[in-house]
C-alpha cells in the first residue's frame, strides 16, 4: 500500500483506537534488526505522542536484552536506555551468548516475557499493541481476542511482518513513517553527538 491509500488506512486504524485504553509492548530486537535492514528507526517519543493523540495510552513497555558487562555494546545500550527515560517503561533481560560453529551469537529472545506482560496487563486495557513482526505471537492474538474479548493490533515494518500477522489487525510503521521517524540531528561541529 503506498501514498494516499496507506495514509488513509493508517488514519483509519488510529481513529479506531478512539478513547480506548491502550498498552504497547515492544520487542527491541525485532525493531533493531528491521531498523538495520530498512535504514530508518522509530522515534519512540514521536510514537508515544501520536498514540496519546489517538487513544488513552496507558504505557509503552519496552523489552530489551542487556549485554554482559564484558560486552563492548553495553555502554551503547545503556546510553540508548537513558534516552528512553520518561518515554517508555524498560523491561530488561540478560543477553545470551551462544557458541555456534566457532562464532558467538547474541540472543535476547523476549517473546515469552512479552506474552506474560500482556497476560498480566490485559484486564486493565481495551487494546493491546504488539510491536513485532514474527508469527510467534499468533497464539497471543487468539488469547486476547477469543479468551479476553479484547482487541490486538500488530505494528511493525511492512517487509518484516509475517504473513500470518498481516491477516490480523495491523499497522505498518512504514505508513506512519513521516510521523514517527527518528531524525538523527548532529550537534554543530561535533560529529557523532546526537541531539534529542
Amino acid at each position: 500500500m503506498t501514498g494516499t491509500n496507506s495514509y488513509k488506512a493508517s488514519n483509519k486504524v488510529l481513529k479506531e483506537l478512539g478513547s480506548k485504553k491502550v498498552g504497547v509492548f515492544v520487542d527491541d530486537s525485532n525493531l533493531y534488526h528491521a531498523y538495520k535492514k530498512y535504514n530508518w528507526r522509530v522515534d519512540l517519543g514521536k510514537l508515544k505522542a501520536l498514540l496519546e493523540t489517538h487513544s488513552d495510552l496507558m504505557f509503552i513497555n519496552y523489552h530489551i536484552g542487556i549485554p554482559a558487562k564484558s560486552d563492548v555494546n553495553l555502554k551503547g545500550t545503556e546510553d540508548f536506555l537513558r534516552k528512553l527515560q520518561g518515554i517508555v517503561i524498560v523491561k530488561t533481560k540478560p543477553m545470551k551468548y551462544i557458541r555456534t560453529a566457532g562464532k558467538i551469537v547474541k540472543k535476547a529472545d523476549v517473546d515469552v516475557e512479552i506474552v506474560l506482560d500482556v497476560v498480566r496487563s490485559i484486564d486493565k486495557l481495551d487494546v493491546v499493541i504488539v510491536m513485532v513482526g514474527d508469527s510467534d505471537y499468533l497464539e497471543l492474538k487468539n488469547y486476547v481476542t477469543r479468551d479476553k474479548k479484547k482487541v490486538i493490533l500488530f505494528m511493525g515494518y511492512e517487509e518484516s511482518m509475517a504473513w500470518e500477522l498481516r491477516q490480523c489487525w495491523h499497522l505498518y510503521l512504514d505508513e506512519i513513517k513521516e510521523k514517527v521517524v527518528f531524525e538523527n540531528k548532529q550537534a554543530p561541529g561535533k560529529p557523532g553527538v546526537a541531539l534529542l
